[in-house]
């Protein structure tokens, strides 16, 4: 039995001297203790068969690679291009009980992520290495705001608010206006991050549904 830096709870695992590589660079965040449970070696896999059968790939994969969520039971890993899936996933209700969403790919940020309770309507999302609080209708709100501005912006355009003029006269002085309004006093915060993120040129709201 070991006590698990990465989790703090007691388990079956590894030694963590033995495990970790030099290219480790989230000393910050461990837990005293001396080795790393199996939940978080599965976690931490660079070569796992598991998760290449549930995402259809020949070849082992990263976990770091993938969004990860657990809806009750079942464990969900989504690409980057199933951005309508995590759409739909944190609009659904109850929310997920673990939502974890990777934009570079590069992180290990499980590790870091909050356990929702069961049957919350809301919870956390780890988006990256930020911890974001997430009420399903304020994020439709602003995902709705921001897919109608990205019809003609760039979504650099929109992270900055720099926007350039003869788009906006394409788009319409007043209605970007409005949007622009909207969602400046949100840009910068982790909900506006994570809305960026999701947001889709051209598609449909059915995922809120």
């Amino acid at each position: 039995m070991i006590i698990c830096r990465i989790c703090g709870e007691w388990g079956e695992g590894e030694r963590f001297d033995d495990w970790v590589r030099p290219t480790f660079t989230d000393w910050d965040k461990l837990q005293p203790g001396d080795g790393i449970c199996q939940t978080c070696l599965f976690w931490f896999d660079e070569q796992s068969e598991e998760l290449a059968q549930r995402v259809e790939k020949d070849k082992k994969q990263r976990m770091r690679n993938y969004s990860h969520f657990l809806v009750g039971n079942e464990w969900i890993p989504l690409s980057k291009s199933d951005k309508p899936r995590m759409k739909a996933l944190l609009f659904r209700s109850p929310f997920p009980t673990l939502a974890v969403i990777a934009d570079s790919g590069q992180k290990h940020i499980i590790f870091r992520a909050r356990q929702n309770f069961p049957d919350a309507t809301a919870g956390w999302v780890q988006f990256e290495e930020a911890a974001v609080y997430v009420r399903p209708s304020e994020l439709a709100a602003l995902l709705d705001t921001i897919e109608q501005l990205y019809v003609v912006f760039s979504k650099s355009e929109i992270k900055t608010g720099n926007y350039a003029q003869h788009r906006i006269r394409k788009f319409g002085l007043e209605r970007w206006h409005d949007l622009e309004s909207a969602i400046s006093v949100k840009r910068g915060g982790g909900l506006f991050q994570l809305a960026l993120f999701l947001a889709q040129k051209g598609e449909c709201d059915d995922t809120r549904a």
